[in-house]
């Protein structure tokens, strides 16, 4: 990527995937912007103590105000990745608590689209990166459906907007698939270790694209994930 500031705003930046990305980017020289929503964590003040490049504010991600004040205050940027995420326990359909789907559709989907909308109109030129989940078309009895549900939405998100013209030449627009990534989120799931990733993995595959600039093939999902890791989730 040709850039003069180098700037990438990252969501969900204080653990896991997020953490890891932030932390490679500001090894590399760019200036990153992190949110993440959980005031108890201390994280974020940590990060920015050990990296001078890295700034981070406590932020909801469903919060539309603070979202735009952030990206206006700190704007423009050359890359944005869409990370924040969360899950809950699996849940049976027939007795399922609608209240925490709301809350999962809310922070991994409509969380996104929120975003999108604000990097988009403080975006001159760049790279959006959105993360999705091989949950998103590999199903796995036991699994979150709502999670599995929203980061399905997320690459039919990624592929309309990469598809509409008046973005070409000027955003490009991807989305990644991770497989079973080591993080806190995954801590409990009964999965054999050998084909687990790390989120370092997964931030190497974002900084290539970043500063690759796709372009000409914007609107694809970049897997992340080792081959046996289908097989074992395959119904």
């Amino acid at each position: 990527m040709k850039s003069l500031s180098k700037k990438i705003f990252i969501t969900g930046a204080t653990h896991g995937i997020g953490k890891a990305t932030a932390e490679l980017f500001c090894q590399k020289g760019w200036s990153v912007y992190g949110i993440s929503s959980n005031p108890k964590d201390t994280r974020g003040y940590e990060m920015m103590n050990k990296m001078p490049n890295f700034i981070h504010k406590t932020i909801d991600i469903t919060d539309e105000q603070k979202i735009l004040q952030f990206l206006q205050e700190n704007g423009p940027f050359d890359a944005s990745f869409n990370n924040a995420g969360i899950g809950i326990a699996p849940q049976n359909i027939e007795n399922a608590n609608i209240d925490d789907i709301k809350r999962v559709i809310d922070v991994n989907l409509i969380g996104t689209i929120i975003c999108l909308k604000h990097e988009i109109n403080n975006m001159q030129k760049g790279v959006i990166i959105n993360n999705s989940s091989i949950s998103a078309f590999k199903a796995r009895t036991g699994a979150d459906m709502s999670y599995s549900a929203s980061k399905a939405g997320i690459l039919r998100l990624t592929a309309e907007l990469a598809s509409n013209p008046k973005y070409q030449n000027k955003i490009s627009f991807f989305s990644i698939i991770p497989g079973y990534i080591k993080t806190r989120m995954t801590a409990t799931d009964n999965i054999p270790p050998h084909i687990e990733g790390t989120p370092q993995d997964v931030a190497n595959l974002v900084y290539n694209i970043v500063t690759n600039h796709y372009a000409y093939i914007s609107g694809q999902s970049f897997n992340c994930y080792k081959g046996e890791f289908l097989r074992w989730v395959s119904i």
